[in-house]
C-alpha cells in the first residue's frame, strides 16, 4: 500500500510552513531590533544661539561632530538664531554652521539666484577649520557663538 498525500494538502502544508517561517523571522527581527546601538549612552539636550555681532543668524544649519566617536547631531536655525538638539551623546564636539541648502533647479526654468551668506564665515562651515567647540554634559546645555569673532 502506497502512502500519498494529495497535491492540495501538500500545497497547503507548504503555504503554512512558509507563513510560519515568515512570522518567526518577523518576531526574531523585531525582538533583536528593539535596541538602538548607543541608546544606553547618557545624553543631553543642547540649545545653540548663533549671532554675527549683535544680529542673530536666522538662516542655516548647525551641526555637531564628535571627531573621536563620529557621533553628531544637527538642527536648523530659527528666527532668533537658535537651534535645539535633543538626545545628543555626552562629549566634546566641533560645531559647524552652514547656509541652508539651495532650492533645486526646476527643469525648464532658470536656476534661482544664489544667495550669499556673508554672516556665516567660510571657516565655520567645515569641521577641519571651525574654531567652534562645545562640551555636552548631562541635562540641558546652552551655548552661544558670535561668528563675528571668528573672522
Amino acid at each position: 500500500m502506497k502512502n500519498t498525500i494529495p497535491k492540495a494538502a501538500c500545497s497547503n502544508l507548504k503555504f503554512t510552513l512558509v507563513i510560519s517561517g515568515c512570522a518567526l523571522l518577523c518576531v526574531l527581527e523585531l525582538s533583536g531590533c528593539s535596541r538602538t546601538p548607543g541608546a544606553e549612552k547618557p545624553r543631553g539636550a543642547v540649545t545653540i544661539q548663533i549671532t554675527n555681532g549683535t544680529d542673530p543668524v536666522t538662516e542655516g544649519q548647525v551641526d555637531l561632530v564628535n571627531e573621536q566617536t563620529g557621533e553628531g547631531g544637527g538642527g536648523t536655525l530659527n528666527s532668533d538664531g537658535t537651534a535645539s538638539l535633543e538626545m545628543v551623546a555626552l562629549g566634546t564636539y566641533t560645531v559647524t554652521v552652514n547656509p541652508p541648502p539651495q532650492e533645486p533647479v526646476v527643469p525648464g526654468q532658470a536656476p534661482p539666484a544664489v544667495k550669499n551668506y556673508e554672516n556665516i564665515p567660510t571657516q565655520v562651515r567645515k569641521i577641519n577649520t571651525s574654531p567652534l567647540k562645545l562640551k555636552v554634559k548631562s541635562g540641558s546645555n546652552e551655548f552661544a557663538f558670535d561668528l563675528k569673532q571668528t573672522d
